[in-house]
Formats: structure tokens, sequence, C-alpha cells
């Protein structure tokens, strides 16, 4: 014998079908043919930076305050509408979604510049990923700025793992004024020290490069004169290679760890270097 708790659970299950297959549609349906109620855009902008305001988005929308509540929610083709303002280069991430009170939400992730580059007569922003953000009047934000020719074989992400250790190292912030990047590749700092600048080589062990600039900076310049070399190289391995500003002077080298090192200059050109402070015309 059917208990009677069985015949209303079962009851409950097909009037729940019901609602699913039948009603629901409906619902759905009259919701579409509503019209939206207005808008709201909302920036995720973590750094506060300013670079986009809700007028930018509404206008890339198509000056949205004027066509937005004449709209049935059946109208608005969501993907079409975020494809189109996530190719607004100012836009890093985007979402485009209808509320449950009929409202059409637009989130938008303002681009986070990591560097503002100077190409070719170009000036442009960079992310992280190297999506380029047009450099306008109106905007500016305190990034490192970088200088070079960037290509897909020596691009300016390259840059990146310096750009992260000046960021997170207060003094070697307060160092660096520009980066630039040579035609052959190596990576050179222009410090807010005047003359002279620092050849890191690439982008590796970039840590222990500064260490050895610092000690340059500490035991050498002070006694040395902070006019005397216009170049200190630290893109070989466990060396030191400064090249003195007056070329006539005769080739000079600097004990490390109280220790007298020569090496030869061809030696220089050759990879990797004794562990010591080399310095050469």
């Amino acid at each position: 014998m059917i208990s009677r708790n069985c015949i209303i659970y079962s009851a409950l299950s097909v009037i729940l079908v019901v609602y699913i297959f039948v009603m629901l549609p409906i619902t759905a349906s009259m919701a579409a043919n509503d019209t939206l109620s207005g808008f709201r855009i909302t920036l995720i902008d973590s750094i506060n930076s300013g670079f986009v305001s809700e007028q930018n988005v509404a206008k890339q929308c198509g000056d949205i305050n004027r066509w937005i509540t004449s709209r049935r929610c059946a109208d608005i083709n969501l993907d079409s509408l975020e494809r189109s303002l996530q190719q607004c280069d100012q836009f890093e991430h985007v979402n485009v979604y209808i509320s449950n009170n009929r409202k059409l939400v637009i989130e938008i992730a303002p681009m986070n510049p990591v560097a503002r580059v100077f190409d070719n007569g170009l000036s442009y922003y960079v992310n992280r990923e190297g999506k380029r953000i047009s450099a306008e009047p109106r905007f500016h934000i305190d990034v490192p700025v970088v200088i070079g020719h960037f290509t897909a074989q020596r691009p300016v992400t390259r840059l990146l793992p310096l750009l992260d250790y000046i960021a997170q190292n207060p003094d070697t912030d307060a160092l660096v004024s520009t980066v630039k990047q040579q035609s052959n590749g190596d990576i050179i700092v222009v410090p807010t020290i005047r003359g002279h600048v620092i050849n890191l080589g690439d982008s590796s062990i970039i840590d222990n490069k500064f260490q050895r600039l610092f000690t340059f900076y500490n035991k050498v310049m002070p006694v040395r004169g902070w006019e005397t070399y216009d170049t200190i190289s630290v893109k070989w391995r466990g060396s030191i290679v400064a090249t003195r500003r007056n070329k006539s002077l005769q080739q000079s080298i600097i004990p490390a760890d109280d220790q007298m090192e020569y090496v030869d200059d061809a030696g220089t050109m050759q990879g990797s270097l004794p562990d010591s402070i080399i310095l050469k015309n």
C-alpha cells in the first residue's frame, strides 16, 4: 500500500518538473521582453590609477545614457558588447550581464601598465602581457620609462624581471631613472646619479647584478670619483667592468676582497670572469 507521504512527494515532483519545463521558459521570455531599467558601470581598479573613468566606459558603449532605457533585455547582444569593449586598449578585463532587476551591468578592470615605452617615435604604456595602451596627455601613471626598439624576438616583456625587481626594492627604485634596450639586446639602466650608465646585459640574476653594483658604489666610486667612469657593466657573472670616461688614462685594476686580479681586455668579452672588480679603458 502506497503511503500518503509518497503520494504527496510524487505530486510535488510532478509540479516541479512542469514548472521547470513550462513556466521557466515563459518567465524568461517575459523577462527578455521587459525594458531595461538602467545600467551600472563598475570599475575594478585595484591600484586606483584613475586610468579609466565611468564616462570613458559609457562613451565606448555608444553614449549608453541615451539609448539604454528604451531597449528590451532581448535586444542587447551581451557577447557582442563584451567583445567590443574588450578591444579597447584601456580595458584589461570586461564582464557584461543583465541583473535580476533588469539592469545592464558592465564590469571593467582597467589596464594595469607596468612601463611607459618610447619606441622609434611611438609612445605607449604596456601591461604584463605586452598589450599596448595608448599614451594620452590626459592620462599619466608613474611607472618606469623604457626606451628602445622592441620586436617579436626581443619584446618589451623580457624586461619584466627587471621592472618587478625595481618595484619591489626601494633602493633600486630610487636609483633607476630610465631603462633602455640597445640594438644588440643589452639592457642599459640610466641611474639618477648622473655621469654614467649601467649595462645589465640581460634580465637574469638581477639581484646579484645590483648587489655587485652597490658594492662598486660603496667601495670604489668614493675613492676613484663619481665622474671617473662612463659605463659600469655587471653583465658578466661575478665581475664589474667599468670603462673610464678619459680613454687616454692607463688601465686601472681595483682589488676585490683585498686581492689583485688582472684580466686581459679581450677576456671580458668571452663569458664569465673571475670574482673581481676590473676597470678598463
